[in-house]
């Protein structure tokens, strides 16, 4: 991988926190899949061999996403979630869709598959980022917000009969997010989040599957050996690590104790091999990039860039703490990796590339000025909350 423009501070902290991340993952996925590795295929370092091509593939994806000019993708916004939409209508089709583990989530050609969901992820960020500086003159009327919520509701629909409620939870998060920095008044802010909040409850109580999941959040050990398994199991791992953890491989839950391990459960293993200490590391990674993330996001010149930068900040740390979250019990499962970290090609590679977007805002961050000057003065004008005045109060108070 290789950057044809200097790193700052930001952009260097951040490749930084991702490679340990990366690194990391590496070996966590060797130790916690050996066991079912040796079991599937006689080969324990299995995964390993087929996440370390992904890593490369996926760093590979960053460099060219870091060095190409970030505007570019603005032009491709539109298009981006267009061909999304089609994977994610693709993934239904007999022959070009494939089912695991009960869902249609795999668009496959040929040898190659992967999850579109996770592309909607940095198209709905890309897309949204786009209408929102065209349209910030007008986001005092709500109506402004209707082809945006189209064909966002759209996008998450797709992903919601997959099903994949975890990822659609995640959109949302992002989009509130991007929608309080382009300056959408509290008052709608307030009425969509009331609003995707009931329809998330009401989601989460029309599938079986979902409901005993919030049951098992609720109160695990009312059903031990049935929904509540995993996340007892789970909970054991980390109990069982204490402060320092048994020690890199010596996790005794991932001898089929405890399901996907290696995947959306891995951080239990590392709470189970490495302690305290070990999750208390991951912990402190993931809040670095949250600050540097956010560090880019606001001293980038460019509104689009700001819009995108604080996007994948809240996608990347988002997907995280829901992961964490879950995994501990303090939040219901939800099936989202461990971003960078967890097993699994699509995620890996999807992240890397928005990683690769910030680094290019990072490097370019003086790009756009003058054309975020002239928007700041019509703000001013019109008096929207992104007046030229209160951004600058804003960009002050949060200047990392």
């Amino acid at each position: 991988m290789k950057m044809r423009k200097s790193l700052n501070l930001n952009a260097s902290a951040i490749l930084i926190v991702s490679i340990i991340l990366l690194l990391f993952g590496l070996i966590m996925v060797l130790s916690a899949s050996s066991v079912v590795a040796y079991s599937w295929e006689k080969d324990s370092f299995y995964f390993l061999k087929r996440q370390i091509i992904w890593v490369i593939v996926g760093l590979g994806m960053m460099g060219f996403f870091a060095n190409m000019d970030y505007r570019i993708l603005r032009k491709f916004s539109l298009t981006s979630i267009l061909l999304c939409n089609a994977f994610l209508v693709g993934v239904f089709i007999p022959g070009i869709g494939k089912s695991a583990g009960g869902a249609e989530r795999w668009f496959s050609v040929g040898p190659v598959s992967f999850q579109p969901s996770e592309f909607a992820k940095i198209a709905i960020i890309l897309f949204a980022a786009d209408y929102l500086v065209k349209n910030r003159e007008k986001l005092g009327d709500i109506s402004t917000l209707y082809p945006l919520l189209l064909v966002s509701a759209s996008t998450i629909g797709l992903i919601l009969i997959q099903p994949d409620m975890g990822t659609a939870i995640c959109i949302c998060l992002v989009l509130l997010t991007m929608l309080f920095l382009s300056g959408l008044p509290f008052f709608y802010l307030f009425i969509l989040g009331t609003l995707g909040s009931f329809l998330a409850f009401i989601a989460a109580i029309s599938e079986n599957y979902r409901k005993e999941r919030l049951l098992a959040f609720l109160n695990p050990w009312d059903d031990p050996q049935g929904i509540g398994f995993q996340i007892i199991q789970s909970l054991l791992a980390f109990g069982s690590g204490g402060i320092f953890g048994l020690g890199i491989g010596a996790s005794r839950q991932k001898f089929f104790y405890l399901p996907a391990a290696y995947t959306d459960f891995i951080f239990a293993i590392i709470g189970e091999e490495l302690g305290l200490i070990g999750t208390g590391m991951v912990v402190v990674l993931f809040f670095l990039f949250a600050y540097f993330g956010l560090r880019i996001a606001f001293q980038t010149k460019n509104d689009f860039a700001r819009l995108v930068a604080a996007g994948i900040t809240t996608l990347i740390v988002g997907q995280a703490v829901i992961n964490m979250g879950a995994v501990t019990s303090a939040l219901p499962v939800t099936g989202i990796p461990l971003p960078l970290i967890s097993f699994g090609g699509s995620s890996l590679i999807f992240s890397m590339i928005a990683i690769g977007i910030i680094l290019n805002i990072a490097m370019n961050r003086d790009k756009g000025k003058e054309q975020s000057e002239s928007s700041s003065n019509r703000r001013r004008n019109s008096g929207t909350r992104l007046s030229g005045s209160l951004r600058n109060r804003r960009i002050k108070k949060a200047n990392f």
